[in-house]
């Protein structure tokens, strides 16, 4: 199994690098502007706060109100709300939707079951592969903010940053691992798994943000999880019940359902 994972990486290095370099690059781009916005703060704050409730929840991750003077309330509206989390979708939906299936597709999972492994044990190596190279991303991110913070006059506790960092690469992740799962339970979820976990994520992002603006989305997006996802709780040492609940739904329900379907679908 360690070699599966291994493998799996190496093979991969090229693309885990480049998704690295975006991700930080992305990121000290958005921190090297605060000092610019910081000074006209004031008025920008005005101008974003008058914005009806509904526009203002697709960048204010979950506040009241949008104070780009203060550093966590940049850091969470700017980055760690949106850009980062839809930037680790795609991440995390390409790589779970396309780690099985593209071995599917290349007539290379026989190949692999061939050796003395079992389908469990290949498919909880994929997963953990899937779950490294993510790490590794969500790593070099925390360590560039960290790093480049204070530089830009934004004093944040490094608690703070890791655990919002960390709660925002597991909630990105858990779409991709949802893909991972319908790729891996049977043939006809295998068919629509990236589009499934695409609408579930964005169309939930989009729903869960608007949902201020009409009162019939009220009640629905209360089963969707961009609903719960709340960074500026995890700022302040809080996680959001509903988004835990969620996550633990996903990779502990979703494992046992991967393991069952992959053990008994033919593969193709």
């Amino acid at each position: 199994m360690k070699d599966v994972i291994f493998w799996e990486l190496r093979r991969r290095r090229s693309t885990i690098f480049w998704w690295t370099i975006g991700s930080v690059v992305l990121v000290g781009i958005i921190l090297m502007v605060f000092p610019s916005i910081r000074d006209q703060a004031g008025q920008l704050n005005q101008v974003i706060n008058k914005l009806p409730e509904g526009v203002r929840g697709l960048k204010a991750g979950g506040a009241a109100d949008v104070n780009l003077s203060d550093p966590i309330s940049f850091l969470n509206s700017q980055i760690f709300y949106a850009t980062l989390p839809i930037l680790w979708i795609i991440l995390a939906v390409t790589r779970g939707a396309g780690i099985l299936g593209r071995e599917e597709q290349n007539h290379t999972l026989e190949l692999l079951l061939a050796r003395p492994i079992s389908r469990t044990r290949l498919l909880v190596a994929k997963a953990l592969s899937l779950v490294a190279e993510f790490g590794i991303v969500a790593l070099a991110t925390l360590i560039t903010i960290i790093v480049l913070a204070p530089v830009f006059d934004m004093h944040v506790g490094t608690g703070k940053l890791a655990l919002a960092t960390l709660y925002t690469a597991i909630f990105s992740l858990s779409f991709g691992y949802i893909a991972f799962v319908m790729q891996a339970t049977n043939r006809f979820t295998k068919r629509i798994a990236m589009t499934a976990a695409v609408l579930f994520s964005f169309g939930g992002y989009v729903l869960a943000s608007l949902s201020a603006m009409a009162s019939w989305l009220e009640w629905p997006v209360k089963f969707l999880p961009y609903h719960y996802f709340r960074p500026l709780d995890a700022f302040e040492g809080r996680w959001p019940h509903g988004a835990l609940l969620y996550m633990a739904i996903v990779f502990i329900a979703g494992t046992t359902m991967a393991i069952i379907g992959f053990r008994r679908r033919d593969i193709e």
